[in-house]
């Protein structure tokens, strides 16, 4: 054994021996600077192109003997706009040894590594740039190419408009046995990475399933009608496998050049696919639905390269398609179509299934340029399409129509015209708060202007009818629009608002991206029969609306509150991102507390027909949630209303005695009201309550909290009677003999706080007190100094003497004094 072992080591050492031996010699004999020279002489032969390189030196590479070609750029045609453009890192092209050792060159093989390959389809070549292409000779070196490699080679070819496939990252092996010309054999394993389609100039890449893969043998016959029969065809896209068959054709030899006749099928067995393959992700990116179906097909390519038949079909079924609670099948989606020699088209496609039906018809040419024209119908349960495309609605009803009539002559942009029709649609949809109960539309367009014939619409409580035009534009249009809404209630429109503790247990989700709307300029005539906004009702309202860069503006506003009017402008700045408003009204006769709880948060808690002017500027939406950066100028006066019976009121009745029936009538109060921090600011106030007059100043919070100051002036006949206010109104009494009461008010209007301020009411109650002081003690004086009744009491002198002077002057003017302090004790309760 270990004889053997070693007759084995000696025998290999000697063949190494031989191999090394051979190499050498065909080293030896390689012609360098014949194979520099002769590789020039072609290069400079191909007067059509332009062919350079950086290096160009013989090599060995492993136990080959070869050129290594480094740099290598190749340019056709030479002047001009290229139709080829070739550059590769490197080139190494390997030598037949034995051919060597008789100083003759023939290739083995060649490798090509790191290059890309760019085609143009520029037209038909004029005959003299024929004649260049393909008058090089083959001077010594042979026509043959038995083995060709390819590592990392993009691919890219576009038609005269742009068009085309790239081909991204190409690894594989070409092996032909015989001649380019007369193959007796080929042999083709590749691998494509990346593929991409790109439908013209302006359209963007669109990517394809991948990788791309075939292992494709062919086998020759020879005869007079020689051809390449497929022995073994797999090509693999992604996921789907298809089979290759059939034969080419070669020309016959010895027989006039002619092209190769070409008799191939690429069919396919049904294999299920399914969207979440990472080979669909691209085209199944577009839509968030989810779908698998069992696939089929058969592709026939007959006649010659330059002039292909081609026909073709395509089964789906089922396809099972699901978003969400979306479900639903289609039975079966077929298409098929046909190229005849002179590269016109026939294609159609069909399917349906749950409702839904749909078809394409189509027919032109295949020549870049070339016109082609169909048509596409889609009918569909409405609910057939939710989910299927992001940020759409979801019905629960109705029907779908699409109609389309497209043609297509290149470079241009298809022409489409399309008519879409809804009919008795209800669901809901994005930003919008009510529910849709019923929606009937006829749009109809074309890539420069929609039309839209008629909507009409009935969400919530609002039913509204819309016409109107949309030009397009470049990147935004221009919108035109009436608009008739029978009635509003903002509160459908709003948010909703999240329960209590919501916060705490869901994270806010991440703000979507502020989009703004698809207009340059849109403007629109809307008519509204009732607008509701908290207790406000408008009716009558025109409001012409204009929207550009970003502002809505509508102006002028008019409409119809209660028996008033009002009128103004309202601006909205930044309306898609952070929207800010500005609202300026002017108000006749307007109900006051109606009016107020439409668009300030306070509650005022009175009657009355107000009239004046509004300014409120803040964030949001007006009517939206009310913050501290809320401001506003509220001015004008209140006629002939009531004030409210309130918790604050009451209150101050109880603090003053007053009656609960009393009359809480006015016939006017004027106002200079601002709105700043959160909180109405009162800066005048008055009034009159009938017979009585008030001012009022200080604070209320939107938290309900109050910091108010209110002086009332009492006519006489509200303190008749022997209380405590009326006591102490026979010495209160201002220049118009009203008894002045200033009061405090805090807390909240749930729960107020009203206490008496001493200050006021004593200033006032000190000048009564010391004016009916000074009437007693004038009164005092003019008795001591009148002459005495007869028969009065006389002092020592003689004088008369008076029962109040007996008991002294501090006596007589003692006692209206205490009654007037016990008076205002107990009013002040003290």
């Amino acid at each position: 054994m270990a004889r053997l072992v070693r007759i084995g080591l000696v025998a290999l050492a000697a063949l190494a021996g031989v191999v090394a031996l051979v190499i050498g010699i065909a080293w030896a004999f390689l012609p360098k600077e014949w194979v520099s020279k002769e590789a020039q002489r072609q290069a400079a032969a191909l007067s059509g192109a332009d062919i350079h390189w950086k290096q160009l030196e013989p090599g060995l590479e492993w136990l080959a003997i070869g050129v290594r070609i480094e740099g290598l750029a190749v340019r056709m045609p030479r002047e001009g706009d290229p139709r080829l453009d070739l550059k590769a890192k490197e080139v190494f092209v390997r030598f037949k040894i034995l051919p060597l050792l008789f100083r003759r060159v023939e290739i083995a093989a060649a490798r090509v590594k790191d290059a890309g390959i760019a085609t143009w389809d520029r037209g038909p070549l004029p005959p003299e740039a024929r004649a260049a292409a393909g008058g090089a000779g083959a001077g010594g070196m042979a026509l043959l190419l038995p083995k060709l490699e390819l590592d990392g080679i993009d691919v890219r070819t576009r038609d005269l408009y742009g068009g085309g496939i790239d081909l991204r990252r190409i690894h594989g092996v070409a092996e032909i046995g015989g001649t380019l010309q007369a193959p007796r054999a080929v042999r083709v394993q590749a691998t494509v990475e990346s593929l991409f389609w790109k439908g013209s100039a302006r359209d963007p890449l669109l990517a394809l399933p991948s990788p791309l893969r075939a292992d494709i043998a062919m086998k020759g016959t020879g005869g007079a009608s020689p051809r390449l029969d497929v022995t073994r065809g797999i090509v693999l896209l992604g996921p789907l496998r298809s089979e290759l068959r059939g034969s080419i054709a070669l020309p016959p030899p010895n027989a006039p050049a002619s092209p190769v006749r070409l008799d191939l099928t690429l069919a396919g067995a049904p294999q299920e696919i399914r969207s979440n393959d990472p080979a669909f992700h691209a085209l199944a990116a577009a839509s968030p639905a989810t779908w698998s179906t069992k696939a089929s097909w058969e592709v026939k390519i007959a006649g010659t390269p330059e002039a292909p038949v081609q026909s073709g079909k395509v089964t789906l079924k089922p396809i099972l398609v699901e978003s969400g609670p979306n479900k639903f099948a289609l039975d079966e989606v077929g298409a098929d179509w046909s190229v005849t020699p002179d590269r016109r088209f026939t294609a159609r496609a069909q399917g349906g299934g749950s409702g839904l039906s749909l078809r394409l018809d189509a027919k032109g040419s295949t020549e870049p340029g070339g016109e082609s024209n169909g048509t596409f119908q889609l009918d569909a349960p409405a609910a057939r399409l939710n989910g299927l495309a992001p940020n759409t609605p979801t019905w629960a009803s109705g029907m779908l129509a699409v109609r389309a009539v497209f043609v297509n002559r290149g470079p241009a942009p298809p022409v489409v015209k399309w008519t879409l029709s809804g009919r008795d649609l209800s669901g809901t949809a994005p930003g919008v708060q009510p529910p849709i109960r019923r929606l009937q539309f006829q749009l109809a367009g074309d890539a420069e202007r929609i039309d839209v014939r008629s909507l009409d619409a009935t969400l919530g409580s609002t039913t509204a009818s819309v016409t109107g035009v949309v030009t397009m534009g470049k990147p935004l249009g221009t919108g035109a629009f009436t608009a008739r809404l029978d009635r509003f209630i903002a509160e459908e429109w709003a948010p909703p608002v999240p329960a209590k503790g919501a916060e705490a247990k869901v994270a806010p989700a991440p703000a979507a991206p502020a989009t703004a709307l698809p207009f340059r300029l849109l403007t629109a005539n809307v008519s509204i029969g009732e607008l509701r906004q908290g207790t406000m009702t408008v009716r009558d309202l025109t409001l012409p609306v204009r929207y550009e860069d970003g502002t809505l503006a509508v102006e002028p506003i008019h409409g119809a509150i209660g028996t008033g009017t009002l009128a103004g402008a309202l601006t909205v700045r930044d309306l898609a991102a952070k929207p800010s408003y500005a609202l300026k009204l002017d108000v006749q006769k307007a109900p006051v507390e109606e009016f107020a709880r439409g668009l300030i948060p306070f509650k005022l808690g009175l009657t009355g027909a107000l009239s004046g002017n509004v300014d409120l500027a803040g964030p949001g939406l007006p009517g939206a949630e009310v913050s501290d950066s809320l401001r506003g100028n509220v001015t004008g006066t209140v006629e002939q209303g009531k004030i409210a019976e309130t918790e604050t009121i009451r209150k101050i009745r109880d603090a003053l005695g007053l009656n609960a029936d009393a009359d809480m009538a006015f016939k006017t109060i004027s106002h200079v009201l601002r709105i700043e921090g959160g909180k109405l600011l009162l800066d005048k106030v008055q009034g009159d309550l009938g017979p009585d007059k008030f001012e009022l100043t200080g604070s209320l919070g939107i938290d309900k909290s109050m910091n108010l100051g209110l002086v009332l002036r009492l006519a006489p006949e509200r303190v008749k009677g022997s209380g405590a206010l009326a006591q102490f109104a026979r010495y209160a009494r201002d220049a118009d003999g009203r008894l002045p009461i200033q009061l405090s008010i805090g807390g909240t209007s749930d729960s107020p706080k009203v206490q008496l301020k001493a200050g006021k009411f004593l200033d006032v109650a000190g000048r009564g007190l010391k004016e009916n002081l000074t009437q007693a003690l004038s009164k005092s004086l003019s008795e001591k100094v009148a002459p005495p009744k007869k028969g009065g009491a006389t002092d020592s002198t003689g004088a008369a003497v008076d029962s109040g002077a007996a008991r002294g002057d501090s006596a007589a003017v003692e006692d209206p004094l205490k009654k007037g302090r016990d008076a205002l004790r107990r009013l002040l309760g003290k």
